[in-house]
């Protein structure tokens, strides 16, 4: 099943001229894989989308769409602890733990945090 991850991607192909071959080399991943992507059986790589961004000099709103069809279809989120403070690891852990409980103006008040 084509994800809109998938369509944003081949309507950014499309708009360069590019087959899947020339977008996968500018991504540094196999056409193959690229394919897999666009048809939702693999997950994105981390900082593909920004890749993409950056690579193809995308537009806000084609920016924004991507990354926000990048995050409907993510179901899995991996943090790596290995260089975190004590603090940082504790705040993760305790978001981890209790992210379902967590009210709508709880989370908001957090994305406002996180975006200042």
């Amino acid at each position: 099943m084509v994800t809109e991850y998938g369509k944003l991607l081949r309507k950014i192909r499309i708009d360069h001229d590019e087959i899947l071959k020339d977008m996968a080399g500018k991504l540094e991943i196999t056409s193959a894989y690229l394919s897999s992507i666009e048809n939702g059986k693999r997950p994105i790589p981390v900082n593909m989308t920004r890749t993409i961004v950056a690579e193809y000099d995308l537009d806000d709103l084609m920016e924004c769409n991507l990354f926000a069809a990048e995050d409907s279809i993510k179901k899995n989120v991996e943090i790596n602890l290995n260089t975190a403070n004590q603090s940082q690891k504790t705040v993760v852990l305790s978001l981890a733990r209790q992210f379902e409980q967590l009210t709508d103006e709880q989370l908001e008040k957090i994305r406002q945090i996180l975006e200042e």
